[in-house]
């Protein structure tokens, strides 16, 4: 496409055809087709013998939930993937400015290539950032981080890591192929969330007390620290968990429709409007 960007609504429709159209972010078929398809690939893998292959990614979603938390609040935090993410509990001008340093090239490099959806995400993590970091009482960040968002981020992080696959991405990510493929260890982890959590809100399971690493008698366990330290009842983690899911399906949704009806141009076309010229 060279350096020209369509400013017209009918040519940026276009403006992904000189692209293979799976690596295409604008091709409709793709936006409306493969997401569902992958969805159900996921789930068929999960009911499979071969489920244990994506066990690792599991756990490995339920420590970046942690971890996210906890680097969003400014702290330092190591997500190891078998079941345990050390913390340090004293905040770290590091680890702050250097996301936001992060959420800033993030922003630059979406304006350079005139794609907005990566300025808006910058700017939106850069926002929750300082609102958890000094907004936040610090039990409630410790809550967050230490409690809440592993099993949180097995929701949350999995769904945004769906959303994004609709998200052009600055060049240099390489995002087109990448996509697909943490689209669907993200649906994976997502759908076996969404399943065993649905179980304990009808009461066929119980609530996963204990930790992966010392088993149920751990008192450090996240269901542990919710009812011993922060006083939820096990109804609350239950129907805490289970909006969570519907939440989280209600933003696939939402922004599945936004792409499916391409709505999303009229973004584009305000980048292109108001962006840099070349």
């Amino acid at each position: 496409m060279g350096n020209e960007f369509p400013t017209d609504l009918k040519e940026l429709a276009k403006a992904d055809e000189t692209t293979h159209p799976l690596f295409a972010f604008d091709n409709w078929r793709v936006n409306a087709l493969v997401p569902p398809l992958l969805l159900s690939l996921a789930a068929m893998a999960n009911d499979s013998p071969l489920s244990f292959l994506l066990d690792g990614f599991h756990v490995w979603m339920h420590e970046f939930g942690h971890a996210t938390a906890a680097w969003m609040t400014g702290r330092k935090a190591t997500p190891l993937p078998f079941g345990w993410t050390p913390i340090e509990p004293d905040y770290s001008a590091f680890v702050y400015f250097g996301l936001l340093l992060m959420f800033g090239i993030l922003f630059v490099a979406g304006f350079k290539e005139r794609k907005p959806w990566p300025m808006v995400i910058a700017v939106a993590l850069a926002g929750v950032q300082y609102y958890m970091t000094w907004r936040m009482l610090p039990d409630r960040q410790e809550m967050w981080y230490g409690a809440f968002c592993g099993v949180g981020g097995e929701f949350y992080l999995s769904t945004l890591l769906m959303i994004a696959f609709y998200v052009q991405l600055p060049e240099k990510f390489r995002w087109g192929f990448c996509r697909y493929v943490f689209f669907f260890i993200a649906a994976s982890a997502f759908l076996k969330s969404i399943h065993f959590w649905n179980e304990i809100y009808h009461g066929r399971e119980d609530l996963p007390m204990g930790s992966m690493i010392n088993g149920e008698d751990d008192n450090n366990g996240d269901m542990n620290k919710l009812m011993d330290a922060y006083d939820w009842t096990k109804s609350d983690i239950r129907h805490a968990y289970q909006y969570l899911g519907y939440y989280c399906w209600a933003a696939m949704g939402f922004v599945y429709a936004i792409f499916v009806l391409r709505l999303n141009l009229l973004a584009d076309w305000v980048s292109a409007k108001f962006g840099p010229k070349e």
